[in-house]
């Protein structure tokens, strides 16, 4: 039987990107010990939403936060009212220097937080015969991006899980095994969603490439969509793991498949030296794979 201190929490987030025609499904996990996660990581994280005074029930989507960094906003997509004023100076200006600190404390705080990431990269070609998107009748037939990916990226928190990521490490030693709850974006598509669940649920019952599902039921405990109406509610599980992993996901996959890495710096206006995410996210990650959809 598994101690208090074996427990975990993993919260996951996904990112897509579209380059010549190939799509690269990402998905990115982090892990803490559930003792860490509730009185280390959502402490700290309240801690530098109370310094920006972000409101309870603000949730922080970081990709409409780096939006603000850009002085001229399309007429179509407006800065979002309610981040304005969290990141304004007040007359309806943004405050450049408030971000800059803002971005500076959230490497901060994620570098000195107890938890690791994994990542897993999913390179797709949707104009594959297997992948007739457009032909309803024989989308029911096939498994898609979402539900390889997640099979993919169990395979590999199982890994970290058993205790097996250390590359000087021979022997598997029981007492060490981790189990952990998932909590995954719920912002994805229904379609997709149904995806992930059936790929978690293929998991514990089928197994996933490397492991029997005897071993990988013990290792995942379950599955939740957490949706925005949860996170950053009053109360001592914020889901801060949510926001933590949202701001990691999309700069890992741009670095992981060298894609889109010009948007990886963190550039303020009226700040000489952009803020590159890049060391502290990197020092995070613990393993991480990049796999072709099909190989013929």
């Amino acid at each position: 039987m598994s101690n208090n201190h074996n427990l975990c929490i993993s919260y996951l987030d996904e990112s897509k990107i579209v380059h010549n025609g190939m799509q690269h499904y990402t998905i990115a996990s982090m892990t803490a010990r559930k003792a860490d996660y509730i009185q280390i990581i959502e402490v700290e994280w309240a801690t530098l939403r109370n310094t920006y005074n972000i409101p309870n029930g603000q949730v922080l989507h970081f990709t409409d936060i780096k939006y603000l960094l850009n002085p001229k906003p399309k007429t179509n997509r407006p800065y979002k009212p309610d981040l304005v004023y969290i990141f304004g100076d007040g007359s309806g200006n943004i405050d450049y220097c408030k971000l800059n600190n803002f971005f500076n404390d959230v490497l901060n705080t994620i570098s000195s937080l107890p938890f690791v990431v994994q990542v897993t990269g999913l390179k797709s070609n949707p104009r594959h015969n297997i992948r007739q998107h457009g032909n309803r009748d024989f989308k029911s037939f096939v498994y898609f991006p979402p539900y390889i990916a997640l099979r993919e990226h169990l395979d590999l928190m199982a890994v970290y899980l058993l205790d097996l990521h250390h590359s000087a490490k021979t022997r598997y030693n029981k007492q060490s095994k981790c189990i952990t709850k998932l909590r995954y974006d719920g912002d994805v598509g229904l379609e997709e969603r149904d995806d992930l669940k059936e790929a978690y649920h293929h998991a514990i019952t089928l197994g996933t490439k490397h492991f029997r599902p005897e071993i990988i039921k013990t290792l995942f405990d379950e599955i939740r969509f957490i949706g925005k109406q949860e996170v950053a509610q009053t109360g001592p599980i914020t889901h801060a793991g949510s926001e933590i992993i949202d701001f990691i996901t999309t700069i890992a996959a741009r670095n992981m498949w060298g894609l889109e890495t010009n948007k990886i710096p963190i550039n303020v206006p009226n700040h000489a030296n952009p803020i590159d995410p890049l060391p502290v996210i990197n020092s995070k990650i613990v393993n991480q794979q990049k796999i072709n959809d099909i190989y013929f």
